[in-house]
Formats: C-alpha cells, structure tokens, sequence
C-alpha cells in the first residue's frame, strides 16, 4: 500500500527549509592587527650637536662635533579581511525539531492498530531523514579564514639618535689650565698635537689632579672658538698604556735588585721652527753609571714661562750602565718665542723614576735661549 500523498508536501517543506535556511552563517569583518614596531632613520642631513674635547686611547685630545640623525618610530599595520562561518542557528533549530517531530510520528504510527496504514508511519522517516542533516550540518565546516589586504605603516617622531661624529675644523689650539698653557696645531682628524700627558706624568696618574682645560680653537676660516672639558684620572688612566705604547715609551718596571744611578749632563734648548710653528729643542745627556737598570725614567720641567712649565719628558727604561741622549720638541706661541728671544730663561729639569733612585738636584738652564 502506498503511503498518502499528504506526506509528499510536508517532505518538500522539510526541504525547502532547509535550501532556505542554510546550514551556516558567514560573516565578513576587516581587522587590523599591529606589528612590530622599530626605529628609523629620518631623510636628511645629521645634525651637529655643540663640539667637545675627548680624550682618545691613546692619549690624545681630539675636538669633535657629535652627530645626531632624526629617527622615526614605524609601526606595521596589517588590515585583513576575516571570514567567520559559523553555525546558523535558525537551522540547527529546524533540524532539531523536525527530527524530533519525525521520531514522535514514526512512534506513535508504527505503535497504532494499522501501522501500515498509518501515514505516521510514513511521514516519520521522511521528517528524520530531513531533520538530521539540518540538526548535523551546522556542526561540521566551520572555519575562520584570513586574507590579507595591506599593511600600512605608522610613522611617529621619535628622539634624536647618535650618528657618528665629525672632527672640528680647525688649524689649532691654545690650551689652558691651572694658570698653565700648551700651544700646537690641530690636524685634520681633529687631534691636537700635544698630549695633555705632556703636561701630565703618565707613571703617576694616580696621583693627577682632574685638568679643568679651556681649549680655544683657530678655525679654518680664521674664527674662533672655546670648548670646555674636565678630563679626571680616571680617563688617563684609561688612556696611560696606550700613550706610551704610542710614544715608543717603554714602560716596564721591575722589582729593583741593584739600585740605578743616573747622572745628567748639560740641559740645553734652543728655538726654532717656522712662524706660526715655533718650537723649544731640548737635549740632556744621561748615564746610569749604576749597577742596576732605571725604570720609568722621566724629566718633569720647571720654568715662569706657562708654556714650559710642568711639561714632562720622557725616557722609559735605561739599562745599567748604558747612556742615552734625552731630545723633546716642545711647541710653543709666537708670541712666547718672541719673549724668550729678548729675556733670559730660567728651566729646571728634575730627575724622577719608579723607585726614587733619581737625584734630587734639578739640573737648570739659565740665560738667553739661543735661535734663528
């Protein structure tokens, strides 16, 4: 017997809900997501920062303008496109309950007096076989995908950052400090051409007072310029070994086991040099007539002149019984040289090295110091 025809519609309704409804809900956003952010360098030129005395590794003073250079901070912006398909709710429900309703009438029309006859019977499996997928598709599928659309970058000023630095365009210096005075040329590289430990004992920066120097720069262009700058102990002694590894110094000291004996000739010194050049020669013979070797031999100078004052020459190591003639070229103004010409010089050269074996009688010049 077949089933009534009544069962035809209400199948055909079971499916067209589900064509209509759907099984899923797909929704479209756009999100945007951020990324790393990092620092870079602005276009354009570094920009000099006020120029300043640095003391280099190897003891020299060199005039520099440090360099700043522009940084923004850029931040990566990714937009995508996101597409979320999820469980359509509307058709989980129909499933549910038409699957429901299916059970309920294949039940009660294979539970009657003519199950065969019933159009329950029927109609159940009809509404089961329709409901279940309805009730299970919204469950399986489901899925979030991500399509990237662009990335955009933010940029943000950010702080200066150093850059490097450039050496101060100058011919040369006139250094002061303490009521004392170093004159010399300023190269290329922004270097002076005295060492502040010319000025300062390299075997005893432990016991270097901190040098408050005033540096006053000739520019190339023939203007004039004063930095400021303290440079304390512990810079030199930063800077000690590489001083004398430059200088040729040799710097060893050893324990003393048979004591040295130094005996200095004459101190001589002349002038010379061009103008805008001038310059001290300075001579001493010097024996170690002792038994044992000399270590950290120096020659610290006395004088009223502020451009000899305090100056230190050096002489390192001198083996027993060996002889050596100590020579310095002592840069000086034109206008110290010129004073010098016309008065008489007084300069005291006193003796040190490591142990104090040294005599303690300076050896002096005085008088004219002879010259072109």
């Amino acid at each position: 017997m077949s089933p009534p025809s009544r069962s035809r519609p209400l199948a055909v309704s079971v499916a067209g809900l589900a064509l209509v409804a759907g099984c899923h809900t797909i929704r479209s956003s756009e999100e945007t997501t951020r990324g790393e952010t990092r620092r870079e360098r602005r276009a354009g030129p570094p920009r000099a920062l006020p120029p300043r005395v640095e003391l280099t590794d190897d003891g020299r003073l060199r005039f520099v303008e440090p360099l700043v250079c522009g940084q923004d901070s850029v931040t990566d912006l990714e937009v995508a496109r996101v597409d979320r398909r999820t469980p359509n709710a509307a058709t989980l429900i129909v499933g549910i309950v038409a699957t429901a309703a299916g059970a309920v009438a294949l039940i009660q029309g294979a539970s009657g007096d003519d199950p065969g006859g019933s159009p329950l019977t029927y109609v159940g499996p009809v509404m089961i076989a329709g409901g279940l997928p309805l009730a299970i598709g919204p469950f399986t599928g489901n899925r979030t995908t991500r399509r990237r659309l662009e990335v955009k970058q933010v940029r943000a000023p950010g702080e200066d950052e150093r850059c490097g630095e450039r050496p101060v365009a100058a011919t040369g210096a006139t250094i002061t400090w303490s009521g004392l005075r170093s004159v010399g040329a300023v190269d290329g590289e922004g270097v002076f051409a005295v060492s502040p430990f010319a000025f300062v004992d390299a075997f005893a920066v432990a016991d270097a007072p901190p040098l408050a120097l005033v540096a006053e720069l000739t520019e190339l262009g023939g203007g004039r310029r004063t930095l400021e700058a303290v440079i304390d102990r512990t810079d030199l002694a930063r800077a000690q070994a590489g001083f004398l590894a430059r200088a040729g110094i040799d710097a060893t000291i050893e324990p003393i086991r048979k004591v040295p004996r130094l005996e200095p000739g004459v101190l001589r010194l002349r002038r010379g040099g061009p103008a805008g050049a001038r310059t001290i020669a300075l001579t001493v013979p010097l024996d170690n007539v002792g038994p044992g070797p000399a270590f950290a031999v120096r020659l610290i100078l006395s004088s009223p002149s502020p451009e000899l004052d305090g100056r230190v020459v050096y002489v390192g190591r001198l083996a027993a019984h060996a002889e050596t003639t100590v020579t310095a070229t002592l840069p000086i103004s034109d206008e110290a040289f010129a004073a010098l010409a016309t008065s008489d010089a007084t300069v005291s050269a006193r003796l040190r090295d490591a142990f104090d074996a040294s005599p303690t009688t300076p050896i002096r010049f005085v008088g004219r110091i002879a010259g072109p």
